[in-house]
């Protein structure tokens, strides 16, 4: 086998990411439809990408095997400080390997929506990367911001600091 990934890390890297930026009025209908809808969305997604994941012959699926149920994502929402709405998908436990997310949240700005991460910053599961996907205008792509690190993933800490981001 060759690279090394898994669908874990091809859905919070690839595919929610591109659903938000990319296809924003079906994720603003599926918002409105409630958490129950979105993790069922999710789910869906995950098996798609498992499906389309078995014709990659030079990459090597570590969680392939993984089962996937819509109650191994957990969705909330909460309001900043500056009023603004946000909404955390969080992930399915990741397997340890540093990149998995442990959280997207999903800031509700007026512009553009602004999506942050916080992911496994190391393998042994001691250090977590607070980052935020930004559109690349002039190159037609995505870049991930860094804003520094956390030892610890709880979701209120992540968004204390997401909310002093965005002031």
């Amino acid at each position: 086998m060759g690279e090394k990934s898994s669908i874990h890390y091809i859905m919070s890297h690839e595919k929610i990411k591109k659903f938000i930026f990319e296809e924003w009025e079906k994720m603003n209908l599926l918002i409105s439809r409630g958490p129950d809808a979105i993790k069922e969305y999710f789910c869906k997604l995950w098996n798609e990408t498992k499906q389309e994941v078995n014709f990659f012959d030079d990459i090597d699926i570590i969680d392939l095997d993984k089962e996937i149920k819509p109650d191994d994502f957990n969705i909330s929402y909460s309001i900043l400080d500056n009023g603004m709405k946000t909404f955390n998908f969080i992930m399915p436990k990741p397997l340890t390997e540093s990149g998995q997310v442990v959280c997207l949240t999903l800031v509700m700005t007026k512009n553009i929506p602004r999506l942050f991460t916080l992911e496994l910053a190391n393998n042994e599961g001691t250090c977590y990367s607070i980052g935020e996907w930004v559109i690349d205008f002039d190159n037609n792509d995505y870049l991930q911001k860094k804003y520094g690190t956390t030892d610890k993933p709880i979701i209120g800490e992540f968004l204390g600091e997401i909310n002093e981001i965005v002031k």
